[in-house]
């Protein structure tokens, strides 16, 4: 990762350098703007590569574990399998967009292994595991339900859940490079191998009272760590800060993934607990507990039945529709 890092940065001055030599101001400072924008500053985030694959499995299996019936058949286990080892390839071209370059790169590799319409299929799975389609977060809606494949049929949007949520999942200290944080090279990506160094648990379980499916997160560092500001992309954090927004984010993915797999499977919480040490005595603890769930009464309004279809219409606007025609 250090030479990886080297060579971008290597590749970066030298570009600088060719645009300081432009004479006019605006144009110099116009194709500067270009170069960072077109720079993608977390494209040393934590480890994609078979350790995170081998972790996301992991992940998946924990969660087909809590089905409880009609689990995934061989083929769909194949499917989700393959999406796994893919997921993540697009990030060769950069993180921005990096779901949008699976389907080019899994044409290539994997053309001799699957067939036509199973490397199309695998492109959607693997391809909605994170970003935006027509610039909404909803992605999992643009594949389709259920479809037979070679006359078995294949659940597409359930095991595309499964493979999001897992990803989600798959974030602890198995992700974080040791050796670049120790040597300080991590830039603008600091923060995402903090965060996955410190998170040493991330469980399953089934509440013993209730039955039901839970999240367990466990964090612990030293009051030194939480006291300092890492680097996160053009900004500057408390890892403590990060915590909160990534669990909140893992929460959001858990209501949005579960709509998919229920009734075969429902995650009901998120437990998180964070443990900060006190670098003078080791009995001296500042525990941080909290839980994120569904709570309340949920809201929907009248107007929120007609964004989606413009032919519900009011009572005051259908009847002057109707009044028109007569």
């Amino acid at each position: 990762m250090k030479s990886e890092i080297e060579n971008s940065i290597s590749e970066m001055m030298h570009q600088l350098k060719t645009i300081m030599l432009i004479r006019d101001e605006k144009e110099r400072v116009s194709k500067a703007e270009e170069l960072f924008k077109m720079i993608d500053p977390v494209i040393f985030l934590n480890k994609h590569g078979p350790e995170h694959t081998a972790k996301v499995c992991d992940r998946a299996f924990d969660i087909l574990k809590c089905f409880s019936h009609d689990n995934l058949n061989y083929y769909e286990l194949f499917f989700l399998l393959c999406s796994i080892s893919v997921h993540d390839v697009g990030n060769m071209y950069g993180r921005h967009g990096h779901e949008k370059q699976i389907k080019s790169m899994v044409e290539v590799g994997c053309k001799d292994l699957l067939d036509n319409v199973e490397l199309q299929r695998v492109s959607q799975i693997a391809g909605v595991h994170g970003g935006k389609i027509n610039d909404a977060p909803d992605t999992i809606s643009h594949v389709k339900v259920i479809e037979k494949i070679h006359n078995i049929a294949i659940r597409e949007q359930l095991i595309s859940a499964v493979l999001r949520f897992a990803d989600e999942l798959a974030d602890d200290y198995t992700r974080a490079n040791y050796s670049a944080l120790k040597a300080g090279t991590l830039g603008a990506s600091e923060m995402f191998h903090v965060y996955s160094s410190k998170l040493h648990t991330v469980s399953i379980d089934q509440n013993p009272i209730t039955s039901a499916w839970e999240i367990s997160l466990g964090y612990e560092f030293d009051d030194i760590t939480a006291q300092r500001k890492f680097q996160k992309i053009h900004q500057e954090d408390y890892l403590l800060n990060e915590i909160y927004k990534r669990t909140v984010k893992m929460e959001q993915e858990r209501r949005y993934c579960m709509r998919y797999m229920r009734p075969f499977c429902s995650i009901d919480r998120i437990n998180v607990e964070i443990v900060i040490d006190d670098s003078q005595n080791s009995f001296v603890q500042y525990p941080i507990k909290y839980t994120l769930e569904e709570k309340g009464y949920p809201i929907v309004t009248v107007d929120d039945i007609k964004k989606d279809n413009t032919m519900i219409l009011s009572g005051e606007e259908m009847a002057n529709k109707l009044g028109a025609i007569r």
